[in-house]
């Protein structure tokens, strides 16, 4: 049976709870296995906790990277040490990186306090991927380091956009390159060519994000899959048959 990834914290259909503590607590509560959230890097540096680049209110948007953190304090971002101190001992942090660009110094920050037992670190990046597997191997030989199969950040060139759109295509190649040591895959591109390459390597595979009953079904059951991330925790526990053996893995 596959572990769970509390999405976003699992916060179902509101989106407003997404990447709160509240959602977390509820994760840690429910007995999930670990909890994902999205790092970004305000303009002086500070990783908070949100998917988007950008804040919307009042008919105004505000990129997160173009302004410090104290200047975006009324939006209650939450900071990347206090979900640190928050879920530290008490679940496993799933931690996608959208921050091409000072993955190390952010990893090893997240290594010193929970260790790497309980933390995968994921990106679309595969840039990234490779400058954390190569610090990895020398100083934290254990990290899961998985590229996921969406398209990395593209540009506003179109030549960079079409590179994007073309790597994308070709998800087995990004994995071997990014020398990922853990499989990040969407539902539809690990059925139809992501499962059979990570079991055919040895490696475990993490499917997102999966949310319908049926498909719950189907994943959590999967003996080759490793964890499953789901905005519906409950539907997934739900989900799970009775079984002796444990989740496909490290």
């Amino acid at each position: 049976m596959a572990l769970v990834s509390a999405h976003r914290g699992g916060a179902g259909d509101d989106h407003a709870a997404e990447n709160t503590l509240a959602a977390f607590e509820a994760a840690i509560a429910m007995g999930c296995h670990f909890v994902e959230f999205d790092v970004r890097l305000t303009a002086d540096g500070r990783p908070v906790i949100f998917h988007d680049a950008e804040l919307t209110g009042d008919g105004d948007a505000r990129s997160i990277a173009l302004h410090r953190l104290d200047e975006i304090a009324d939006a209650e971002l939450v900071t990347l040490d206090t979900v640190l101190n928050l879920v530290r001992g008490r679940i496993g942090a799933h931690i996608d990186l959208k921050v091409p660009g000072g993955e190390i110094s952010l990893v090893e920050q997240i290594v010193s306090v929970l260790g790497t037992d309980d933390v995968i670190i994921t990106t679309a990046e595969d840039s990234s991927v490779r400058q954390l597997r190569r610090w990895s191997r020398e100083h934290a030989p254990d990290l899961l380091v998985g590229l996921s199969s969406s398209p990395r950040s593209g540009a506003a060139h179109w030549f960079v956009r079409k590179r994007v759109q073309l790597e994308s295509a070709f998800p087995r190649l990004r994995l071997r390159l990014s020398g990922a040591n853990l499989v990040v895959a969407h539902k539809l591109v690990a059925r139809l060519t992501l499962k059979a390459y990570a079991r055919r390597h040895g490696l475990p595979l993490l499917v997102w994000t999966v949310d319908h009953p049926a498909e719950l079904e189907r994943w959590m059951n999967d003996p080759d899959v490793w964890m499953v991330t789901t905005n519906h925790p409950e539907r997934a526990f739900a989900a799970r048959h009775e079984s002796t053996e444990g989740p496909a893995g490290p």
